[in-house]
This record gives structure tokens, C-alpha cells and sequence, in this order.
């Protein structure tokens, strides 16, 4: 008897299921505080880095003429989302960075991705995280190909490095730390990570957990740490 195979989620589309009205308040917070216009922009991949790619999307229909950026990304989606939804006469430069592609990941990974980055020289890099200990660094999830990227996108220098994460990946480790903490400050001049912060809902642990994590960036690393409000649906 033949039987429909259940589909097996990447981890792309898992973690794309995970709090995506925080992922969309952070990424609408950056695009609004920190892009300026004529930028070059970095874009690393993940699930909280495409909706960067939505709200700069959505800027530019508004506004074609306060959207003149050079983004260059091996963020598979947020690419396509640029290609498919900024009009053309908003004068973005889309640069896809090359390398091969990784579908659990929906990202391109490799020497190509490497060498891509290295012969650019962005104004705004925005970072991407599985999670991050304040007392060690930032981590990936992924492969060993996605640490060499993740390494060489952190040690680009830049007037605004931006770390995007939620809540959730604060004070845990994952598999790969790519950058330590106290590098954070190096080769830019202002580091900045923007979050939002557990609800009322959210267990005391993961609140204490968060809450000693942002004392620790803020008063010891001397890292901003700004949090942003994410709006409860009706209902």
C-alpha cells in the first residue's frame, strides 16, 4: 500500500515558525533606526534576517527615492524577496553573494561566499544568531561551511555592526561559536543587538536568564542592548 510520505521540515522552515512577530518588530526596528539612506548593507542569512529584506521591501514602495542601497546577501530568501517585491525604480543594488546552496539552511555557503564578502566593504552588517552567551560569543547552528561565512561576515569592519536575535537565544550556547564577545567592538564603530524580551507568559527562568544576559552586554561589554515592543495580536 503506498502511503504519502510526511514532509520533512528543514531547519529553515522549523525555525521560520518560531516567533515571527518578534523576528518582523526587530527587522521593521533596524530598517527604521539604523539604514540610511545610500547604504551598503551586509544581509547574513536566517530566519531573522529575510524579514529585514520584507521592511526594506516595504520602505521602498513607499518611498523609492529613500532606498538607494547596495545589499549583498547569501540569504537565499531575503534575495528572492528583493528581486520579487522592491520596484525597479527604487534603485536598490542586489547582490547575491555566490557559493552553493544549502537547503536545510536556504542559504549559499563556500569559497565563492567567502571570497563575495571579502571584496565587499558594507557601511551596516546585520548579524544573524542561534544564540549567544555574554560571557563568550556568538554562535550558529549549522555546518562548518556555515561557521567559515558566519567567521568572516563578524570580522568585516563597518560603521554599524547589528546583531538581530530573539529573546529565546540569549545565555544558551548551540553547536559552533563564531565570534566572541568582547570582539564585538572591533573594526566598527558602533555594535548594537536588538531583541525583544520574554513576555509575561514566558517562564521566570528564561526571563532571569534574559535579563542577566542584557546586564551583562550592557554594563560589562559596554554593548547597547535595545529592545523593542512587539505588538499582541487582537484577540
Amino acid at each position: 500500500m503506498n502511503r504519502e510520505r510526511q514532509k520533512i521540515k528543514t531547519y529553515f522552515e522549523a525555525r521560520e515558525e518560531a516567533l515571527m512577530a518578534s523576528k518582523r518588530a526587530v527587522a521593521r526596528h533596524v530598517v527604521t533606526r539604523f539604514l540610511q539612506e545610500g547604504d551598503s548593507i551586509l544581509l547574513d542569512a536566517g530566519t531573522s534576517s529575510y524579514p529585514i529584506a520584507e521592511e526594506i521591501a516595504g520602505k521602498a514602495k513607499q518611498d523609492p527615492e529613500s532606498t538607494h542601497y547596495t545589499i549583498m546577501t547569501h540569504n537565499y530568501k531575503a534575495f528572492q524577496i528583493l528581486v520579487d517585491e522592491v520596484p525597479k525604480d527604487a534603485m536598490i543594488n542586489i547582490v547575491l553573494a555566490g557559493g552553493r546552496y544549502d537547503r536545510d539552511l536556504n542559504a549559499l555557503f563556500g569559497p565563492q561566499t567567502i571570497m563575495a564578502y571579502q571584496n565587499f566593504f558594507p557601511r551596516v552588517v546585520l548579524l544573524a544568531i542561534s544564540a549567544m552567551v555574554s560571557n563568550h560569543g556568538l554562535f550558529c547552528h549549522g555546518n562548518t561551511e556555515e561557521l567559515a561565512v558566519k567567521q568572516e561576515i563578524f570580522g568585516k569592519g563597518a560603521r554599524d555592526r547589528i546583531v538581530v536575535a530573539d529573546h529565546t537565544k540569549f545565555g544558551i550556547p548551540d553547536a559552533l561559536c563564531f565570534g566572541k564577545t568582547d570582539a564585538l567592538l572591533a573594526n566598527v564603530e558602533n555594535c548594537i543587538i536588538v531583541t525583544d524580551e520574554p513576555g509575561k507568559e514566558a517562564k521566570k527562568a528564561l526571563r532571569d536568564r534574559f535579563e542577566r544576559e542584557r546586564e551583562c552586554l550592557t554594563n560589562i561589554h559596554k554593548i547597547p542592548v535595545e529592545i523593542v515592543h512587539v505588538p499582541v495580536p487582537n484577540g
